[in-house]
């Protein structure tokens, strides 16, 4: 039979413990704390879809409450277009790498258009988020046209910006000669409509048995075969 003196060791031992103290909330710095969102919200969109994300679930994901969540944002729809900034900051990059590092006009658009396909390719969540979608409240950043009546914004948001660098070469390839179409506005969107169709028809359809290097260089090809004049050494 123990007695009261042999449980008063354990007693003063278990008092010696340090006390366990509670659980705290890592306190990060304002664009840390944005960049924990966006991330949390682009794994939500890729697992349940965009339009069943609520701002309470994207704070649960993250471990905040939704008032911090909009400490930072002021909707849903403002977390959509900072994704979509994202995904045309790195097409910005990829456009100004190949201006960098191509000097020949038609072999830059060609470049132009397979780095399009491959960022489109490699950010297939983001991509359906900023042309595949219809969400009320989240206006897609107009790439190039505006509505009638329509005032342009005092900015250029990074998807003009990225659409820019498109519309510069087929008017300077109009202006010389170097491919034939039109009026240098409808050129761009054809070929962009083109990039879009690759990208689109890859992301949806990711069962079929696509011969993907194949399937881009042909559609390249094919391209710029129909916008190459008549009688270019070039065409192929």
């Amino acid at each position: 039979m123990k007695t009261k003196s042999s449980k008063r060791p354990k007693l003063e031992a278990r008092a010696r413990r340090p006390l366990r103290q509670p659980a705290t909330r890592q306190r990060l710095a304002p664009a840390e704390r944005r960049a924990q969102i966006i991330g949390a919200t682009k794994k939500l969109f890729a697992t349940g879809g965009i339009e069943k994300v609520s701002m309470r679930s994207i704070a649960r994901e993250v471990g905040v409450t939704q008032a911090a969540i909009y400490q930072h944002f002021e909707d849903k729809e403002a977390i959509l277009t900072a994704i979509a900034e994202d995904f045309f900051a790195e097409l910005i990059v990829a456009c100004e790498r190949v201006a960098a590092e191509e000097s020949d006009p038609i072999t830059r658009l060609a470049r132009s258009m397979r780095g399009y396909v491959e960022v489109g390719l490699a950010r297939a969540d983001e991509y359906r988020l900023v042309f595949m979608t219809n969400i009320p409240g989240f206006r897609h950043h107009g790439l190039h046209r505006l509505p009638e009546g329509e005032e342009p914004p005092e900015e250029m948001t990074k998807g003009k910006i990225a659409y820019s660098f498109l519309q510069e070469q087929v008017r300077q390839l109009l202006a010389n000669g170097d491919i034939r179409g039109g009026e240098p506005e409808t050129v761009a969107e054809a070929i962009w409509a083109a990039g879009h169709g690759l990208v689109s028809l890859m992301i949806t359809h990711v069962d079929f048995p696509w011969a993907r290097e194949a399937l881009v260089e042909t559609q390249l090809r094919i391209l710029l075969n129909g916008l190459l004049p008549e009688g270019s050494p070039r065409r192929r």
